[in-house]
């Protein structure tokens, strides 16, 4: 979320980044509630890293949000995502999770990530009268051809319909993701933003580290994904929609992470996976720094300080460019 923190957050970050050091609580937290999934996209990283299908009970969560509670206060933290390898509408207690970190964190933003095609209209427009949810994220491909890297539906089209026609009763934000496959897919994406009433759409690079080198579709050439991007930031730029690309961000972060030798999220993010262990990120499924259900957040962060996670990432994310500018063909 650093496109959205303040300037004061942006130089802390830059500071602690260059220092090798980390926030004393995380900024960004994300937790997986569900590793089920009814599509079969060919870019997920379910199958390559072997993670079996499951969603996380009530009380785990219960737990997790106790953890977290008890860490934070009476501070809060800027952001808890739900999203993961799997669809957050197939954990059938996601209403009551959204509801326990709302109450729990009423400052915190809440962003919920989906494909639309698994989808509660009636709790979402409860969870958004109730302003519960700040903002969805909705996974989308080209809504002309259907789409061939998340297939892209008539009951998806519908969804996103009632999306934007909620969203003029309701406060909350859409956010339309889309992976970098070609310039015209891009610039489709941006005109369904319109139609549906999106705020930002967010670009993101086809990534081969799950894949070892040979993901299902090529990715495009550097300077042609800088044309892709400018293209659609330009329509977007039009219409009044905010486009970015996770791979661009500036200056500072280039000097930050020195030039790419250090993830950009290290210092501030943890993701809870669907069994609660705390991990650097969503792909590193084997290192974790602890379970919250039984181990405080103080200890696990300790864990991650103590194992000096920065010193770690030559070795644990070879190949990764997710989060740097980086591009490897």
């Amino acid at each position: 979320m650093y496109f959205e923190a303040s300037l004061k957050d942006r130089a802390l970050k830059f500071l602690r980044l260059v220092s090798k050091s980390y926030a004393r609580l995380p900024r960004d937290i994300t937790i997986e509630v569900s590793t089920r999934c009814g599509q079969q996209c060919p870019m997920c990283f379910r199958a390559p890293l072997g993670v079996r299908e499951s969603a996380m009970d009530y009380g785990l969560f219960s737990d997790v949000v106790s953890g977290l509670r008890s860490a934070f206060a009476p501070q809060q933290p800027a952001y808890i995502n739900f999203v993961g390898l799997g669809e957050p509408f197939l954990n059938g207690s996601l209403g009551r999770m959204l509801r326990l970190v709302k109450t729990t964190f009423p400052k915190t933003g809440i962003n919920v990530s989906t494909s639309l095609a698994v989808f509660d209209r009636i709790l979402f427009e409860s969870l958004a009268a109730e302003n519960v949810i700040n903002r969805i994220s909705v996974s989308v491909d080209s809504p002309a051809g259907g789409g061939s890297l998340h297939p892209f539906s008539g009951a998806v089209a519908e969804n996103l319909d009632f999306l934007g026609g909620l969203k003029a009763r309701c406060d909350f934000k859409i956010r339309l993701q889309a992976l970098m496959s070609s310039k015209e897919r891009a610039l489709e994406v941006v005109e369904l933003a319109k139609r549906s009433g999106a705020d930002e759409v967010q670009l993101m690079r086809i990534d081969l580290h799950a894949f070892k080198g040979k993901p299902p579709v090529g990715r495009p050439a550097l300077e042609e994904e800088r044309r892709i991007v400018r293209a659609a930031a330009r329509l977007g730029k039009k219409y009044g929609i905010r486009c970015r690309n996770n791979n661009s961000y500036d200056i500072f972060m280039d000097l930050a992470s020195a030039f790419d030798k250090y993830c950009l999220i290290t210092d501030d993010s943890v993701f809870i996976d669907v069994e609660g262990n705390v991990l650097p990120c969503f792909y590193l499924r084997n290192v974790s720094f602890g379970n919250l259900a039984r181990t405080p957040l103080s200890g696990i962060l300790g864990k991650k300080r103590g194992m000096s996670f920065y010193d770690e990432q030559a070795r644990l994310c070879a190949g990764c460019d997710i989060y740097k500018r980086r591009h490897r063909p």
